[in-house]
Parts: C-alpha cells; sequence; structure tokens
C-alpha cells in the first residue's frame, strides 16, 4: 500500500496471496477487478501480468503451478470476463491444478437493482456461484470486509488438496477498508505419510527381475518432479518404466519403454503386458493414460499409490498418498533390505506406431525430432492440442526437460497461455508447440510475451487446416464435405509484421528447420517458428491407424 494510506481490503487480499506463495497475478484488467490490480502494482512482493484473453490468463495461472510446484492465481472482472475463464478453471480442475481464481463483481448497491455485470441475484440475473461451483472446489462470495479472511481459509483448503478455487469480491468491498486485525489461515492438516507396506516392498522383492514388474507414472510424479526416484525403484528392482502422457517427463532413455495411450507406443503397452505387477504412481489412469489397456488392467495385480483415486474400474488397491516422495522413499528403503542381488536389467526397445508416408517436405516425426534435438537443457515444454500434441506426445525425445500438456479438457490454444505464464512466473525459457488452429484462437497472447519480453518460443505447425478433425472426417465421414480446411495464411508474415520486437522464423523443409531451431529456441526475449506441415498426414493416434 502507499505510505501514509490505510489498508484496504484489496491490499489484505494481495498480503493474502503472499502468503500462498504466489508471486505473479495474471488476468485481464476491467473496473470490478481495478482495486485489487491497483493493490498489486502497489505492492512489492507480487508481478502482475496483464493478458489478452481471461482463458488465456487463467492458462497462464495453470501452466506456472503445473512448473513451479505451488499455487497461482488469475483476477479477472465480472461479466463476460467471469465467464470467459471458467473453461481455464474447468482444465485445471480436471487436471488437480491449484489456480484460484480472484473475481470481482458489481458494487453491493447495484447487486439485485439492475447493476451492470450483476452475476450475484438469480434467477434474475446470471448465477455466478452455480457457473463456478461446477469448475472448482471451493468458492465463497466475499460480501463483507469482515468475511475475507474466512473465505481465504475455505479456499486455502480445496487448493492445498490440488483443486482450484474461486474468490468472488463485489468492488466496494473491495476498496473498504480492512479489518484492524488479519488472521492467517491455520496450517493444513495434511495426512502424514502413510508407511509403505511391508507386504508391497515384500512383493516387489519377490517379483525383481527382467521386467517382471513394471513401474507406470503420471502427472502427479511429474510435478513432484520425482524421476530420480522412478529410477531409483526401477532399478532397484529390475522394473521397466512407462508414463502417462502428463508423466513424459519422468521417461528415463534406455529403461523406459514409452507412454501409454491413445498417443502412446506399442512398447509401453507391451511392457506393461509382459509385467506380474504394475506399481502405478501418481497416475490417475484416465482414458487417456490407458486407452488400450483395459482387458489387461482385469487380469493384472495393480497397485495403485497418489492423492486421487484411478479413474477406472477394476483396481482396487489404492493406497491414498499426500506424500508420493516419501512413499517411495520408504518403498526403496525396505525393498532393498529384502533384496540380496541385484536383479537383471530388461532390455527394452522402445517403438513408434506405424504411420501411412508423407510426400509433404515435412513430417511430424521429424519436425518433432529437430525441435527435440535443439532444446535448452531444463526447459519447460507444452504441448497443444490435436495432431500437434500427439505428435508431441509420442515423437519428443526424452530428455531432461519438463513436459506439459493438458489432456483434462483438451482445450485448444490453452498451451499457449499455460507456456507463457510459466515463461513470466519462472523467468526461464519455455517451448510451446501448437497448431495454427489453437494459433487463431489465443495466439494474440504473443502480444502479451512481447510486452513483458518473455522467454518463450512458440512454435505453430501451419497445415492450413483443423487436421484431427480433417482425419477424422475422411475416416468416419467420408461422404460428407470437409468442413475443417482453411484458405492459406501466412503466420510468420503476419506475426512479424504485427510484432516487430518478435524474431520470427518460417520453415518449409527439414533443412530450413534444422537452420533455424537454433536461433528460435535459444535467442533472448519472445520468439515464434513457424512450420509447414501436411494436413493430411495422419498423426500417431492409435484409433486412426
Amino acid at each position: 500500500m502507499l505510505h501514509g494510506l490505510s489498508p484496504t481490503v484489496a491490499d489484505r487480499v494481495v498480503e493474502r496471496l503472499r502468503q500462498l506463495g504466489i508471486s505473479t497475478l495474471f488476468g485481464v484488467h476491467g473496473a470490478n477487478a481495478e482495486d485489487i490490480f491497483d493493490a498489486t502494482v502497489r505492492h512489492p512482493g507480487i508481478t502482475p501480468v496483464i493478458a489478452k484473453h481471461e482463458f488465456a490468463a487463467g492458462a497462464m495461472a495453470d501452466g506456472a503451478a503445473r512448473i513451479g510446484g505451488g499455487v497461482s492465481a488469475v483476477l479477472t472482472t465480472s461479466g463476460g470476463g467471469a465467464l470467459n475463464v471458467v473453461p481455464a478453471l474447468a482444465e485445471a480442475y480436471d487436471s488437480r491444478v491449484p489456480v484460484l481464481a480472484l473475481l470481482g463483481t458489481a458494487p453491493r448497491p447495484t447487486v439485485g437493482r439492475g447493476g451492470f455485470q450483476d452475476m450475484l441475484t438469480p434467477p434474475d440475473t446470471i448465477d455466478l456461484a452455480a457457473v463456478l461451483s461446477g469448475v472448482v472446489g471451493a468458492y465463497a462470495v466475499v460480501d463483507d470486509p469482515g468475511a475475507l479472511d474466512g473465505a481465504f481459509t475455505a479456499v486455502t483448503d480445496a487448493l492445498r488438496r490440488g483443486l482450484p478455487a474461486a474468490l468472488v469480491i463485489p468492488k466496494d468491498v473491495q476498496a473498504a477498508p480492512a479489518p484492524d486485525v488479519a488472521t492467517t489461515s491455520p496450517p493444513h492438516p495434511r495426512r502424514a505419510a502413510e508407511p509403505a507396506p511391508d507386504d508391497l516392498a515384500e512383493r516387489l522383492a519377490e517379483l525383481a527381475g527382467a521386467g517382471r514388474i513394471c513401474v507406470w507414472a503420471g502427472e502427479e510424479a511429474s510435478r513432484l518432479r520425482l524421476r530420480d526416484r522412478v529410477e531409483a525403484l526401477a532399478a532397484l528392482v529390475g522394473a521397466t518404466v512407462v508414463v502417462a502422457p502428463g508423466g513424459r517427463d519422468l521417461a528415463v532413455p534406455g529403461r523406459c519403454a514409452g507412454v501409454t495411450g491413445v498417443m502412446g507406443h506399442p512398447s509401453a503397452h507391451r511392457a506393461l503386458a509382459a509385467a506380474d505387477l504394475w506399481l502405478v504412481l501418481g497416475c490417475r489412469m484416465s482414458l487417456t493414460d490407458r486407452a488400450g489397456l483395459d482387458a489387461l488392467i482385469a487380469d493384472t495385480e495393480t497397485v495403485h499409490v497418489g492423492s486421487w483415486p484411478p479413474r477406472t474400474p477394476g483396481v482396487t488397491d489404492h493406497v491414498p498418498c499426500d506424500d508420493l516422495r516419501g512413499f517411495l522413499d520408504s518403498v526403496i528403503e525396505r525393498t532393498a533390505c529384502l533384496l540380496t542381488a541385484p536383479p537383471p536389467r530388461p532390455t527394452v526397445r522402445l517403438e513408434h506406431l506405424s504411420t501411412p508416408a508423407t510426400a509433404h517436405p515435412l513430417d511430424m516425426r521429424t519436425v518433432i525430432d529437430t525441435i527435440g534435438a535443439h532444446l535448452p537443457p531444463g526447459c519447460a515444454v507444452f504441448a497443444d492440442a490435436g495432431n500437434t500434441g500427439a505428435a508431441s506426445i509420442h515423437y519428443l525425445p526424452f530428455g531432461d526437460h519438463r513436459f506439459e500438456v493438458a489432456l483434462g479438457m483438451g482445450g485448444m490454444g490453452h498451451a499457449i497461455g499455460a507456456g507463457l505464464g510459466t515463461a513470466l512466473d519462472t523467468g526461464t525459457r519455455t517451448v510451446v508447440i501448437t497448431g495454427d488452429g489453437s494459433f487463431f484462437m489465443h495466439g494474440m497472447e504473443l502480444h502479451t510475451a512481447a510486452e513483458y519480453d518473455a522467454p518463450l518460443t512458440l512454435v505453430v505447425l501451419n497445415n492450413n487446416a483443423h487436421a484431427m478433425c480433417v482425419t477424422r472426417e475422411r475416416l468416419y465421414f467420408p461422404d460428407t464435405p470437409g468442413l475443417n480446411r482453411f484458405g492459406p495464411a501466412d503466420i510468420a508474415a503476419g506475426a512479424a509484421a504485427m510484432f516487430p520486437a518478435i524474431k520470427v522464423f518460417h520453415a518449409t523443409d527439414a533443412a530450413g528447420l534444422a537452420a533455424a531451431c537454433p536461433d528460435a529456441l535459444t535467442a533472448a526475449g519472445p520468439t515464434c517458428l513457424v512450420i509447414d506441415v501436411d494436413p493430411d498426414e495422419i498423426p500417431p493416434f492409435a484409433p486412426f491407424l
């Protein structure tokens, strides 16, 4: 707050954000949110970032939380702004990402009296509570300054369980004097790490060797950065490793048999089929994780460990665990005590899906292989929906980078905001791989990247189509005229003309791509790499093949 001024509720909100460890607040400005934005500008410990669209702002918060491992926040005004952020919160809910949405609404004297963007007096108005309650783990309206701290305590509990939450604060409440005494939320009573069951350690020791155990790791293990624990456990018991799409960055070359699911590798499914025991770590086993494996699930001994139970029938041995790292450490220690000799290491060979050849100068595997070969060490990579997401999940070389894909809702353009939020929050190079359809939805966040000089590389695979929809039309509706091909667009020329501060590269063949990647993926500030690809190429997506 400014020197000599009494703190307002908006100032208190910003202080509570800092208590949650939040240092960047993403959002879009508006009349009913401006007091909190003003308090944010005046606070030395938090940086406001103004996006171009509320969905992208919510995705920015989502991406920052996924990579940073903590809580992030988005701030919008009421009306269309509040409704625009709903799809981003839905993705956060389904993927279990703790995003706090702050929504400013009409001043209390105007509520129920025709106030502009009043959303709190249903059925006369939109029922904001009903809209938000389906996409968050906790929701509260702060209709009095004295209610702020209690509301924060309620939503903090949901955030600490890995769910998004929403606080709705009328504009006049934001501007009101803060209560004299600020309370802090009590420590969340997290369950202690469950002791590793002795019978699990005994079972692992009994089966150790030559791939009789398969460790299947997912998004929760990825966000906790448990790659070293997964590798240590696999090496200890001679297990193979497979990863869900959301756990892709846990893969260790030479031990991982690949990614599971419809965009995954046949070798991953074979590794699971050959094992006597599956140890599933932080993977919810959603359809995108397990497609093609349901028959095996019913017939295979499975132990599932994680904060959330599996999303599949037939798995009854779920170990609820809030401390997956501690659980793994305990399992490793106990199992090591039972083993008398190192088990034989299984032979692992990564196998790709066989896709039809394309006559286009650039096929998707060449594109993703080339990008992967030039990724900066330790960078974060976000893949978007459609052919781009399928190709990235399937072909991107395993390495030391972080990898995220939003498969909860599969919203096009989510990766653009999520990657940009990560770049702004961490200050480190982030690479987003997206398609032209997603770019046309939310590519104007390039303007945000330029405004904040973000270390972001936006890769746009341009096939002038919604290409996965083109494939579906051709396969499933061959007698119906297609709807998903676009007129040609020169995205590279357009981006270069609109954003002169951004370095833009355009590749049309393998040699041009190899030449462009080193600068596009490492130059300071934001860059954009547009790559021409074939709309008729069938992606590595098992149902199409």
